[in-house]
């Protein structure tokens, strides 16, 4: 019993060495694991930096390397078939070099027989374990590039197509070497295959954008082509509808219908005349050639044209019309149409969305070296969720949709930035809004060079 005892006491003999070397590898394949999920989240992060997909898609081999690679590139897949290399990276700043000639060789022959234009017809990743003299010599184009591949001296390998959409954009490519001696295995392959999928929203977003961005320069110099050349056939119609009311068609009871057609194709082509002024205003804001024709002129001189503007209309609704100035009505240096033009265009906003019998106020103060302009109306005023937008292009309330070309308020912002100055809007619903716009007295630079 003793002797049973005593054995049972005893514990059992163990190899401290095989268990250290489990635990040792259990922690290296821990970090190993958690270095690969730190990548996937810097590359993510990178790729939904910037729609500039050429410098997204260098950092994401940059990222790469060396946390997933020695050597890591991406071949992009054009329209027509073609491939090229996209971005490269070599772990060693030395061999620099060495990743920019390999550049030179976009992956070409049967897709059934290169690695990477596999991955570029959407076949399932690649993955080679151990790379060997054949596996080179297979992707080689010629002596030089056997060459290069051998002084890179890949031992293992991944391609992964990049899909969005149903589309493959390209493929990520990475090579181990003998200056980290992994080789790569299943796990490596989904993290590859993970960003290589990100990497593809990347390149299919920023694609969709510059799309975008073309269409809509496409839309812009269309529209100032066609702008500019109505102007003439519209000047010629207001001029042919002016000529018979004043000169042809007399003012008489026997003449009504005649002239109230007339003055009906004259309003069109007025209104067609400030359409057309605000698509080339637009367009020549866009290209930073809006024409300032910049001088001196006195406050109350401009106040008293804007009266004029404004009065007939405000008239017309019924709406008490106030314009006041400072005392000391000082001198403005500014393109005095042009603010003329934002002064009326704010106003008459207001007025056409200022009820019969509200008010409409328009003053300027002066506030240290600046002017003050602010356009106050008793009308409805506009919602917290549009206020923001009221200075975009072609945007409008749905409330008041089809009231303009929903170009005015636009150009008058890009008018009073041009000078220098600020604009701004405030309103309550139910209350009426306020339009400020601030200009410097003396303006500061030159102006703007004029639009041929």
């Amino acid at each position: 019993m003793q002797s049973a005892r005593s054995q049972s006491s005893v514990p059992a003999r163990t190899n401290p060495v095989p268990l250290r070397r489990g635990i040792a590898d259990a922690r290296r394949s821990s970090s190993t694991a958690a270095a690969r999920w730190k990548f996937l989240a810097e590359a993510s992060l990178a790729l939904e930096d910037s729609l500039d997909y050429q410098a997204t898609l260098c950092r994401v081999v940059r990222l790469a390397v060396p946390a997933m690679a020695d050597y890591a590139a991406v071949a992009l897949r054009a329209d027509d078939g073609s491939s090229s290399w996209a971005a490269t990276a070599h772990r060693d700043p030395a061999s620099a070099w060495l990743a920019e000639r390999l550049r030179a060789y976009a992956p070409r022959g049967a897709s059934g027989t290169h690695p990477v234009l596999r991955a570029l017809h959407g076949e399932r990743p690649q993955v080679v374990r151990d790379v060997d003299d054949a596996f080179i010599h297979a992707i080689a184009h010629d002596a030089e590039h056997l060459a290069l591949l051998r002084s890179l001296a890949p031992t293992s390998y991944i391609s992964a197509p990049m899909f969005a959409r149903g589309q493959v954009f390209g493929a990520l490519v990475l090579f181990a070497t003998p200056a980290s001696g992994r080789r790569y295995m299943v796990r490596d392959v989904r993290i590859a295959q993970e960003t290589a999928r990100r990497a593809a929203l990347a390149v299919d977003h920023a694609t969709l954008f510059r799309a975008a961005e073309h269409a809509a320069r496409t839309r812009e110099a269309v529209l100032a082509m066609v702008s500019h050349d109505l102007k003439n056939p519209l000047s010629t119609i207001m001029l042919a509808a002016g000529f018979l009311l004043e000169e042809l068609v007399p003012a008489d009871d026997a003449h009504v219908v005649q002239r109230h057609q007339l003055q009906a194709i004259a309003r069109a082509s007025d209104r067609m005349r400030r359409l057309v002024g605000d698509l080339l205003d637009a367009s020549a804001l866009d290209a930073g050639r809006l024409r300032l024709d910049v001088g001196p002129h006195v406050l109350s001189a401009l106040l008293e044209d804007v009266r004029e503007v404004l009065a007939p209309l405000a008239t017309a609704k019924g709406i008490v019309l106030t314009i006041e100035g400072p005392a000391d009505d000082p001198v403005l240096h500014a393109d005095r149409d042009r603010i003329l033009q934002v002064v009326a265009n704010l106003g008459g906003n207001a007025i056409k969305f200022t009820p019969g019998g509200g008010r409409v106020a328009v003053s300027a103060v002066r506030t240290g070296d600046a002017v003050a302009f602010d356009i106050v109306d008793s009308g409805s005023g506009i919602s917290a969720d549009d206020l923001p937008c009221v200075f975009d292009r072609f945007w409008q309330a749905r409330s008041t949709a089809r009231l303009g070309s929903g170009l005015g308020l636009a150009i008058a912002k890009g008018i009073v930035e041009a000078h220098g100055g600020s604009i701004h809007a405030h309103s309550v619903v139910g209350e009426g809004s306020t339009f400020q716009f601030v200009l410097p007295l003396t303006r500061h630079g030159p102006a703007r060079p004029a639009a041929p």
